[in-house]
């Protein structure tokens, strides 16, 4: 398994409150639904704010560079005309090194 992070922003800031929050639910459940070659979403943490949404992807694939490159392209299909997220901007896709390497801990010590 293997962790990615992804970082949307969106075409321009949204309104603070509680229907932001609530946005979480549906964006975790369209990443897990999303069709990627070679790779499956296992788990998703999902942080949604008024500047956008910071995500951590769990997924099964064969390879790091093939989690990384199923997310990357899966997540077009999250911001392209019709997407639930259509108009966001993809800022980042990429596997995150201190989870990657198992040193989450001594990152949050340092």
């Amino acid at each position: 398994m293997y962790a990615i992070r992804l970082e949307l922003v969106p075409p321009r800031p949204l309104p603070s409150g509680p229907e932001v929050e609530a946005g979480a639910g549906p964006v975790r459940q369209a990443l897990m639904r999303l069709s990627l070659d070679g790779a499956r979403v296992c788990h998703a943490r999902v942080l949604f704010g008024a500047d956008g949404l910071a995500a951590v992807c769990f997924l099964a694939a064969p390879s790091l560079l093939a989690a990384e490159l199923a997310l990357r392209a899966g997540t077009g299909a999250l911001v392209e005309p019709g997407g639930p997220l259509a108009g966001w901007a993809v800022v980042r896709c990429e596997a995150d090194p201190w989870i990657a390497l198992g040193m989450l801990a001594a990152r949050a010590r340092s």
